[in-house]
């Protein structure tokens, strides 16, 4: 109230401001917000972040120069206007809190957006997977990224090797491309997984990222297949769809050991992000290494296949073989690319769904 007219909010935004006026002698963590304003729905870290704007708004703070809502960083927000009245209502024993606000102020207006909610699981899913798969491509990129750049300059360096040093940005562009491409299939899988029920979260966590996976693998298998048939003649048994099924389980196996359960759209790690990315990355790992010894190859022994086939490129990964003691590129060099592969992978991939943004005052 103003001047005796009421000052519209939306009630949720009520329900906050009453928490944090009750709670103002410590700074209220978020995750108990989340709790006590939006126990009944599942929303998104920006949904709080708009509601202490709007708040902001209405009571006329600043949040440079806060005389209401302070910003805890890495944990909450904090009521740190000191005059505070309460009045025992007539009617009832609770008591309600009254802040003064500066007349001159004009009421804020209320958010044409509708809450960011989505309260079916269907919708969670949806939601999940649109806000975070991107997340998760970048992740898986940049893993590949790194990956085919440091193996194409470990190639070009190792002994006897034809290949020159500007192979390793075509290797880093190829990872790249493969990395974004499964992160995006295995991350939409994983986010979506997180809307299902505690009860049944290891099994959504296993089967929609290998869904994800085997479903993205399976059409770069036919591109990839069509390309090589159509633009230099090679018939070659190129992989894809398997690798990515196998890759996805296990991505979902290493994430379901090293995450509790999601907390308002983020999964929580069981101790440092890195530690969970890691569990992540070392099964994703002995994914790749079961498939190479299976006589599925990733990318790198898939690239040796095609160099080998192709005469007179420079492009084979026979040096690597050579530079740890093999006659060519055999079972155990191949074996140890692809759990680099997967591992790498995996670590990206975690790390990207895992991580959680700082959010602005």
């Amino acid at each position: 109230m103003r001047e005796g007219r009421e000052v519209p909010l939306i009630p949720r935004y009520f329900d906050l401001l009453l928490l944090l006026i009750e709670r103002r002698r410590e700074a209220v963590h978020r995750r108990e917000i989340f709790d006590r304003v939006w126990g009944d729905v599942v929303v998104s870290e920006s949904a709080l972040s708009q509601a202490v704007r709007t708040i902001r708004q209405t009571l006329g703070d600043d949040s440079r120069e806060p005389r209401f809502i302070r910003t805890v960083s890495r944990h909450g927000y904090r009521f740190v206007f000191p005059d505070v009245i309460e009045e025992q209502e007539e009617d009832s024993a609770t008591a309600a809190a009254s802040i003064p606000v500066e007349p001159r102020l004009e009421p804020a207006a209320l958010p044409t957006a509708p809450e960011d909610v989505i309260r079916t699981p269907l919708g969670r899913a949806a939601r999940f997977a649109a806000t975070r798969w991107g997340a998760a491509s970048a992740g898986g990129a940049l893993a590949g990224i790194a990956a085919g750049g440091f193996g194409g300059l470990i190639l070009a360096a190792a002994p006897g090797s034809a290949a020159p040093i500007a192979i390793a940005p075509v290797l880093a562009v190829i990872g790249g491309g493969c990395g974004a491409l499964g992160g995006a299939g295995v991350g939409a899988g994983l986010a979506s997984a997180e809307a299902a029920e505690p009860s049944r979260r290891s099994l959504a966590l296993i089967l929609a990222p290998a869904l994800g996976g085997g479903l993205v693998g399976a059409a770069v298998e036919w591109l990839a297949r069509w390309g090589l048939a159509s633009l230099v003649g090679l018939d070659l048994d190129v992989g894809g769809g398997v690798e990515g099924l196998v890759i996805g389980a296990a991505a979902g196996v290493g994430f379901a050991i090293a995450t509790r359960r999601a907390d308002h759209g983020l999964p929580v790690p069981r101790g440092k992000t890195l530690h969970a990315a890691l569990i992540t990355a070392a099964c994703c790992g002995l994914a790749g290494l079961a498939l190479t010894l299976s006589g599925r190859p990733l990318a790198g022994g898939t690239i040796h296949a095609i160099a080998s086939a192709a005469h007179g490129s420079r492009a084979t990964l026979a040096p690597l073989g050579r530079l740890i003691g093999e006659p060519d590129f055999g079972p155990v060099s191949g074996g140890i690319l692809a759990f680099g592969e997967g591992a790498v992978f995996g670590l990206g991939l975690a790390y990207g769904l895992i991580r959680r943004r700082r959010e602005g005052p």
